[in-house]
Order: structure tokens, then sequence, then C-alpha cells
């Protein structure tokens, strides 16, 4: 295995994970933003 293809898999394992943490963050925001709008709402 060359070395470029090893960083190329490397960076490209970072850009899932990366991606999968943003994925994960925008929807524990919108489970509580819906929460809270959801308890004022009926208030």
């Amino acid at each position: 295995m060359s070395v470029s293809h090893n960083l190329l898999s490397m960076l490209q394992a970072g850009a899932s994970r990366a991606a999968l943490a943003r994925a994960q963050a925008l929807v524990a925001a919108a489970y509580y933003f819906f929460g809270y709008w959801f308890s004022h709402r009926r208030a």
C-alpha cells in the first residue's frame, strides 16, 4: 500500500466521521428545539 493511498483513506475516514458527528449534532439540536417549541406551544 502506498503512502498516498493510506493518507487518502485516512482523510476519507476523518471526513465521514466529521459528517457523522455533524449529522448527530444537527439531529440533537433539532430534537431539542422541537421539544422546547412543543412544550412552550402547549403552555
